[in-house]
């Protein structure tokens, strides 16, 4: 028997070195954990690589000597292990699956604790007296936490039913039992408003993660988790890879969410992960939501999660009362504003009142699509095949794409026509415009992408609308996600439709998820609160079955119509997407593909599309081409990987693998 060798994945992004190498340790290291970050020679590189296992080489080969060891600490088997589970399950390239879960490096100088991250200060309500449905929730919850196995929930109550007076009560039990808790929620924003819930139940065994954090405190909260000082932690999607050491409860709330999803590589979903999470620890896992993913729903209706529902809002308070408006009958009554004309007056109402309102529309800028009225040109990306978006307030054209600004031309780049170019769409900022000169003397905050770019303004600006410092809010979608403010009475969501338009087979389902939730901030104290929705589409099913607070509508016909198509969650997808300089280099190797493809998978029952352009056929002077795999995919992630790493080889066209991908 020779000596045992480490195995060595490289921190290489090339498709050639998916796999591990062997190398030596030298005889005056001590010999590395399995999971340890190393620095290794690799040709003329000097390169940083992980170490996931012990192995005897085969022979005949000459091994180079690991260099250095690093003295961070590295990963645990469990990371490693779930590491190789979304390599395989995601076709992605260990190195950079592992590169997500790699702990901060220690920081040269002291660690302190640091202050400078966005705080806003929220207040939560004394203990309340939990209702019926939250006691049920609850108990079925902490049995399972004490039978210490695996199990899964999908807890769906309506928007403002309690289910964070359960997440917090639950993870009491489990922290009581010397458990740890993670609780994941879709954005960072929400972090802070989390933080304060759950400090004020379990005080300084709480601890925040994200991607915004300084070196310092991440590192401090890295070893605090690793140590188990820290019970609770709180964080979105990469909070998911903390290096727990007693894990009891996974709570994923608001599992729907998109954010969840990672859409760049490498590829992952962190419910996903969590639930691999969860059964590894024999932990219990939570996914929560007034308006569940299609997917959580199938299982829980197949048995796979145990399904608890909450009905009703605490104390007796009542779900909003929604006003459907049907902009096509506003516009024959000649009613041309941006806002309904029963909206405007219940805007007035709440104003007198003293009362607050949210206005909800999903787009940004001020115009998507700038032309001119002359000749007809529509002014586009240079770097990418999309229309430029107009931003009132810096007076430029914007590429929400690829973030390429130039500034508003005089005149028409094709035709040189004079007269001043059209703008056709509404977005967010034309809306503030039309709300300023309707209520002069309210007081206006606009939240999206583009108000929040500066370090503390989201903070700001929920900040001043929680102390009715600001009397309305109007924003993107940042809007609909788990705020609780208590003197919101009216909601107005001014264009239901735009997520409907999108080529997306889960676009009814977004819709569906939109309206629900953004409608749930009104009325979540103890006035009445009313929602007006605003739609060319009052029939569509998905603006039906939101507008009667019924998801089981909603579910019946969405899942019908996903059934009869075969799309998730009753077939697989996986989409390869091909990027290149060259747009004839791409197709043609796309069309390639998906010959061989079709032959590799004959026996299969699945399904190649396409090759077809994206819908969105250039971005970044790159062009775009697309497979989609459709059918039951669960057991050729292998063969996939192999053809594809094959092609990788001969060719700089960059082929892209999605497992499960949100949208096409």
């Amino acid at each position: 028997m020779g000596e045992a060798c480490a195995e060595v994945t490289v921190d290489i992004n090339h498709p050639s070195l998916d796999h591990f190498f062997y190398y030596r340790v030298p005889p005056h290291l001590p010999k590395p954990e399995i999971g340890s970050r190393v620095v290794v020679p690799f040709g003329s590189l000097i390169v940083d690589g992980w170490i996931i296992g012990y192995s005897e080489p085969p022979g005949g080969i000459h091994l180079k000597e690991i260099l250095s060891v690093s003295s961070d600490p590295g990963l645990t088997s469990e990371l490693l292990t779930i590491g190789r589970w979304m390599a395989d399950y995601y076709v992605q390239p260990l190195a950079e699956i592992l590169k997500l879960m790699t702990p901060p490096a220690k920081p040269l100088r002291n660690l302190k604790t640091q202050t400078g991250q966005d705080t806003l200060t929220f207040t939560r309500p004394q203990r309340l007296v939990l209702s019926g449905e939250q006691v049920k929730a609850l108990r079925e919850i902490e049995v399972a936490l004490q039978a210490g196995c695996f199990k899964q929930f999908l807890l769906h109550g309506v928007t403002g039913s309690g289910k964070t007076e359960v997440y917090l009560r639950a993870a009491a039990t489990a922290v009581s039992m010397n458990r740890q808790v993670l609780y994941l929620v879709p954005e960072i924003a929400l972090t802070p408003q989390a933080d304060a819930w759950f400090r004020s139940v379990l005080g300084d065994q709480v601890a925040i993660w994200h991607s915004r954090q300084g070196l310092c405190e991440k590192y401090q909260v890295y070893e605090d988790i690793k140590l188990g000082r820290v019970k609770i932690l709180i964080g979105p999607r990469s909070a998911v890879f903390a290096p727990f050491q007693n894990l009891g409860l996974i709570i994923v709330d608001e599992e729907h969410d998109p954010s969840y999803k990672q859409q760049e590589q490498p590829y992952y979903h962190a419910r996903d992960v969590a639930c691999q999470r969860a059964r590894y620890n024999r932990a219990v896992l939570v996914l929560g939501s007034a308006t569940p993913s299609l997917e959580s729903f199938t299982h829980a209706v197949k048995g796979n999660y145990r399904m608890l529902t909450m009905h009703q809002r605490p104390s007796g308070r009542k779900l909003p009362r929604i006003t459907v408006i049907d902009l096509r009958s506003e516009h024959r009554a000649g009613s041309s504003g941006l806002i309904s004309r029963y909206l405007r007056e219940q805007i007035a109402l709440r104003l007198e009142r003293k009362e607050q309102v949210i206005l909800f529309l999903n787009r940004r800028g001020y115009a998507p699509l700038v032309f001119c009225s002359e000749c007809g040109y529509v002014l586009r990306c240079k770097h990418c095949s999309i229309s430029l978006v107009y931003h009132q307030a810096t007076r430029s054209l914007q590429c929400h794409y690829c973030n390429h600004k130039t500034s508003l031309p005089d005149r028409c780049p094709w035709c040189g026509c004079s007269k001043r170019l059209s703008f056709l769409g509404t977005g967010i900022q034309r809306v503030e415009q039309e709300i300023r000169s309707l209520y002069p003397g309210a007081s206006l905050q606009r939240l999206d992408f583009d108000t929040t770019r500066k370090k503390g303004s989201f903070s700001r600006i929920l900040g001043e609308f929680a102390r009715r410092e600001t009397d309305i809010l109007l924003g993107t979608q940042m809007v609909a996600k788990g705020h609780d403010f208590p003197w919101v009475t009216l909601v107005g969501v001014l264009n239901a439709d735009l997520a409907l338009n999108l080529p997306d087979y889960r676009a009814a389902e977004r819709t569906y998820q939109l309206l629900a939730q953004v409608a749930g901030r009104a009325g979540r104290g103890q006035l009445p609160g009313e929602v007006v929705v605003q739609t060319y589409f009052p029939d569509h099913y998905s603006i039906v079955a939101a507008c009667s607070n019924d998801y089981n509508v909603f579910y019946k016909e969405e899942a019908r119509s996903r059934e009869f198509l075969g799309y998730p969650p009753f077939g697989d997808l996986i989409r390869l997407r091909l990027t290149g300089e060259k747009e004839q280099e791409v197709a043609s190797l796309a069309m390639a593909l998906a010959e061989d493809l079709r032959s590799i998978f004959q026996n299969e029952n699945l399904t190649v599309l396409g090759p077809a352009q994206s819908p969105v056929r250039r971005v970044k002077n790159r062009f775009r081409w697309q497979l989609i795999l459709k059918g039951d995919c669960s057991g050729i992630h292998g063969k996939l990987r192999a053809c594809i790493q094959g092609y990788r080889k001969k060719t700089n066209v960059i082929i892209g693998i999605e497992v499960d991908p949100y949208g096409f």
